[in-house]
């Protein structure tokens, strides 16, 4: 095997792992351990390394799961099982090994929570949602509840209690903002997705329709957003009124971008709600550090 065929297979098991999903997933876990703390506490990178294998294990089982369905869409017929870079026995193994290593890493925790909230995301995704994915067009709302775990994960890691307000109100925040990024995909590639069989709401709403859900859910992201400002989670008045900033400028830009036309683009759309996303995981980030 020559050094590109070996550069290829390897790069082909990277894109398994959805590797920049899979880093806002331990970052967003890095956020709640960071809150609970407030420094890089004894056992941090053990919790965040074991949520991020996890998630890329999780990422890995998808495609072999959704292997058929995604070689009939358009944007995902280059993924490495579907375009046969990789075997769907070396994505079976690879995925069990990551599994493996990441439920091992939060087992080593001190408490027993991480670990266990680690398993309910990953059954969760692969079995509830992406089965959910197949019957219905709003299975975005349940499956959502794996965006809100992570942050809770990491909190529980540091030790931090799972019913404290604080992480719930994070945890909201996360859950919310799933919902508007996805639809924003399906606003763009609804038709993909009817190709390969999924019931989606481009079947059920006209693009203006689904534009103006999506200003809702993105509106409800804005105020979700808002909460651990009003609540003392953010405790620097600086970075809680830079939460408000934020939340206005979003409404205020999807605004804009709501009113354009009876097809509005969803890319710049989808940009603008993942920079808000990252935004406020480093106002967390940095406000529990500046503590």
């Amino acid at each position: 095997m020559s050094k590109r065929e070996i550069r290829g297979r390897l790069l082909a098991m990277v894109q398994l792992t959805k590797p920049i999903i899979t880093l806002s997933v331990a970052l967003t876990a890095l956020t709640g351990f960071l809150l609970s703390q407030g420094f890089f506490a004894k056992g941090w990178l053990g919790a965040i390394l074991g949520v991020y294998l996890l998630s890329a294990g999780s990422a890995t089982l998808n495609h072999i799961q959704e292997a058929t369905p995604d070689s009939l869409m358009e944007r995902t017929r280059q993924r490495p099982i579907p375009s046969g870079r990789v075997s769907k026995s070396i994505a079976i193994v690879f995925s069990a090994i990551l599994i493996a290593i990441g439920i091992l890493l939060l087992a080593r925790l001190d408490s027993k929570t991480p670990l266990l909230l680690g398993i309910l995301t990953l059954l969760w995704y692969n079995l509830i949602y992406t089965w959910l994915k197949q019957k219905t067009a709003f299975a975005v709302v349940p499956g959502s509840l794996v965006g809100a775990l992570p942050p809770i994960i990491g909190w529980t890691a540091a030790g931090g209690s799972i019913l404290h307000p604080h992480i719930i109100l994070v945890a909201f925040f996360f859950f919310i903002g799933q919902i508007p990024h996805f639809w924003l995909i399906l606003l763009k590639y609804g038709n993909d997705y009817e190709k390969a069989g999924f019931p989606t709401i481009t079947r059920l709403f006209t693009s203006r329709q689904i534009a103006n859900l999506t200003l809702i859910w993105v509106a409800a992201t804005a105020m979700a957003a808002i909460l651990p400002a009003l609540f003392g989670v953010i405790h620097s008045q600086i970075l809680s009124l830079s939460v408000f900033a934020l939340a206005l400028a979003l409404i205020y830009s999807f605004r804009k971008w709501h009113g354009k036309s009876d097809h509005p683009d969803p890319k710049p759309a989808f940009l603008k709600i993942n920079l808000f996303y990252l935004a406020m995981m480093l106002v967390f980030m940095l406000d529990a550090l500046l503590r």
